[in-house]
């Protein structure tokens, strides 16, 4: 059995059967698809038991910076690199356009596929190119931008699970021009000569918010902002006054805070056995010690029921689940 503890950021003690470390796309040849899922450092997946099948670690940590004639930056980064340690390379380095997103746990090959993001940047806003090694067909496959099918949190990746495609590089066309980008509050009154002073801003807002995984075992925001239509949102303005929206990308629909309804529907904080909401940020479910799966996914449960009865919204859960067999929808757990 392969230990998937330190490839877990919830630091459940589940297992593989079978376990496979990849460093480069020829490794990757010789890999039979057969029941096999991928990980970077699992910081959004849930396991919810051992899972019977193969593991396959993707370790590629190829860098290259290619400078564009027009102050862009061109940069070909390995899918195994932690996210963080590139953004802080990069800043070191005059580049961009990742700044915004420092301190998110992962490797730069997963985070696409959620399209992660945070204070007011996505990743798809500065993806070029995701190139992806398809595991039964054994080749190689470029994504332009638009076929990423970039959404909030979501991409071709995701919605196209029947693929067996691994992330093997991520194209980030970025920038020597610092143009902060500083919508949150927390940004949006500051002003920052250099992007290191945003990136050391924005390390201590999640730091003052988010537990260390290193430290608490989580999975990061466990919720999705739900979408509404604004008018159900304006009707939830008139009575929770303090309540924030945000404005949504779909026409006539708007984004609520997820962490805020947990908070309403007092679910911030609580312990349920060796499982709970961390005390500065709701939409956090944390491992308060030799947690099971099944306590997360019933603590998750009974968020979901409080947050509906009061509010009439059923958030949706976004790290992703695997079960025995795979990948496995919320709907079925």
């Amino acid at each position: 059995m392969f230990d998937l503890s330190p490839y877990n950021t919830f630091g459940l003690h589940v297992h593989a059967k079978e376990g496979v470390i990849i460093s480069n796309v020829a490794d990757l040849k010789r890999v039979q698809f057969d029941r096999a899922i991928i990980l970077g450092r699992g910081s959004d997946v849930l396991f919810t038991d051992d899972f019977d099948g193969t593991v396959i670690i993707n370790e590629i940590k190829s860098l290259s910076v290619e400078p564009q004639g027009d102050g862009k930056v061109i940069i070909r980064a390995g899918a195994g690199l932690i996210l963080d340690e590139l953004i802080a390379s990069l800043v070191e380095k005059g580049i961009y356009g990742l700044e915004n997103l420092s301190l998110i746990p992962g490797t730069v090959g997963a985070s696409p596929i959620q399209n992660v993001g945070a204070y007011g940047v996505e990743i798809g806003d500065v993806i070029k190119e995701v190139v992806a090694y398809d595991l039964q067909r054994h080749i190689q496959e470029t994504f332009t931008k638009e076929q990423c099918e970039f959404a909030y949190r979501s991409s071709y990746f995701k919605t196209h699970r029947s693929r067996p495609l691994i992330i093997t590089q991520v194209v980030f066309e970025l920038s020597k021009d610092f143009k902060p980008k500083l919508v949150y509050k927390g940004l949006s009154e500051k002003t920052f000569a250099n992007a290191q002073e945003l990136r050391d801003q924005i390390i201590s807002m999640r730091q003052h918010k988010l537990p260390d995984p290193a430290k608490v075992g989580n999975a990061g925001s466990f919720f999705k902002n739900p979408i509404v239509p604004h008018d159900f949102a304006l009707k939830l303005k008139e009575q929770y006054q303090d309540m924030p929206i945000y404005p949504s990308e779909i026409e006539g629909q708007s984004k609520l805070a997820a962490g805020y309804l947990i908070e309403k529907a007092k679910c911030k904080g609580i312990t349920h056995g060796n499982v709970g909401t961390w005390e500065q940020q709701a939409l956090v479910i944390v491992n308060r010690g030799n947690a099971f799966p099944h306590e997360v996914v019933a603590l998750a449960k009974y968020i979901m029921s409080e947050v509906y009865n009061k509010f009439g919204i059923l958030l949706e859960p976004e790290v992703r689940t695997f079960g025995a067999t795979g990948e496995v929808s919320w709907n079925n757990l």
